[in-house]
């Protein structure tokens, strides 16, 4: 199989694809921001928590 044909039939692989509409595109990019801000909130409450006890106790 020579370069030619592997991208030939890379090509017609690509035409076969169901790609996703906009919309779906779009609600799954909100689901993972939504996802993420909400992960990265409960880290941070969780290292402010134990930030917090971690100076009251070597106080």
């Amino acid at each position: 199989m020579n370069i030619v044909q592997y991208f030939k039939d890379a090509r017609g692989e690509l035409q076969r694809v169901s790609w996703p509409t906009r919309e779906q595109v779009f609600e799954g990019s909100q689901a993972v921001l939504i996802f993420v801000v909400g992960l990265t909130l409960i880290v941070f409450a969780l290292d402010w928590t134990f930030s917090t006890i971690m100076k009251q106790v070597l106080r």
